[in-house]
């Protein structure tokens, strides 16, 4: 026991870890735009241009593909939220981007715990609601940066927190005692392309549709016979557009 609360520890200090590096790394490309703008002619104009900042904030649904275990673990279309930040590179239409998500559904799976002592738990058809938190980073091409119609596609890498909770382990889950476990987290890695478009309806403010692919895979869960989640997801996501 002394072992899994360590590994759900483990997991959530990395989850936080990507959270303190997003606002760091924010906080610096701000602070860096505040001299630079500082630095300027000096009329107090507000200057927007690619290099610049802006950040986003939006919310779709997504459809999941599991590719193991794929017999017996059973993922629904769920529900996707991110915030995110971005910085031109000043070349090659080029943007640094960092981003925070979350991704929650729910879906089935047997069940299969072995303790410390040797006693195990099973289980078939358990129901359970997932919830994702990643921290994201990608590197992200305009094709027409200047313009009001902004086509793009983004390409990087995600890490985070895996966290299963089962609903029915009472009435669905058999074993000699009651040890069996009603939560299981682990680390989550994975890689995603996406393409969509920005729509810029001011200097500041716009939208952006876009459809996010992804491939991911977490370490082993104790509550799945020590089985790794191996899954692909389709995302597809509004977000409101600001400029800093």
């Amino acid at each position: 026991m002394m072992h899994e609360k360590s590994q759900q520890q483990a997991s959530r200090n990395c989850f936080y870890v990507f959270g303190f590096l997003f606002l760091l790394v924010v906080g610096t490309l701000f602070s860096q735009h505040a001299k630079a703008q500082g630095s300027g002619s000096g009329s107090g104009s507000f200057n927007i241009n690619p290099s610049g900042i802006s950040g986003s904030a939006g919310a779709g649904v997504v459809l999941f593909d599991v590719v193991k275990p794929s017999s017996e673990f059973v993922l629904d279309q769920g529900i996707f939220a991110a915030i995110q930040g971005e910085r031109g590179l000043g070349f090659l239409h080029l943007y640094l981007t960092i981003s925070l998500s979350y991704l929650t559904t729910q879906g089935q799976t047997a069940y299969r715990y072995s303790t410390l002592s040797g006693d195990i738990y099973t289980g078939t058809d358990v129901n359970f609601t997932t919830q994702v938190f990643q921290g994201g980073l990608g590197l992200k091409f305009k094709l027409l940066q200047q313009s009001w119609v902004r086509p793009y596609v983004e390409a990087g890498g995600t890490g985070g927190y895996y966290q299963i909770a089962y609903k029915d382990t009472a009435t669905k889950v058999t074993g000699p005692g009651s040890a069996a476990k009603d939560k299981d987290a682990i680390l989550d890695f994975g890689t995603y392309a996406e393409g969509g478009v920005e729509l810029a309806f001011s200097s500041t403010f716009g939208i952006r549709a876009a459809a996010r692919f992804t491939e991911n895979q977490t370490k082993p869960f104790v509550t799945l016979n020590n089985q790794k989640i191996q899954y692909r997801s389709e995302i597809y996501y509004l977000s409101a557009l600001k400029n800093f």
